[in-house]
């Protein structure tokens, strides 16, 4: 499969919805972390397949990684570190 656009032509917030997707966040939690609803996050996500031209989450990590779209990851800022400490990956609960 030819693809058009490399993961420079995501947006800001596309690249950090998929840093986030990397990091195994659901919807629900990246949608907390970043402030935005879960409607934005599928939006934002749709439009990340599209650019690359994949079909799924894990295709555009994969594709991501391969081309260094992860170089530098999302900084741990207050609100992220408190939306992960509620989600089931940040909590030992």
């Amino acid at each position: 499969m030819r693809r058009s656009a490399g993961v420079e032509a995501l947006t800001r917030t596309e690249r950090r919805v998929l840093a986030l997707v990397d990091r195994g966040l659901s919807n629900q939690e990246i949608a907390a972390a970043l402030s935005i609803t879960v409607g934005t996050v599928k939006c934002n996500l749709h439009r990340v397949y599209d650019k690359l031209q994949v079909t799924g989450r894990l295709e555009a990590v994969a594709l991501a990684r391969e081309h260094g779209g992860f170089a530098s990851r999302v900084r741990m800022t207050t609100l992220f570190r408190a939306a992960v400490s509620q989600s089931k990956f940040g909590s030992d609960r």
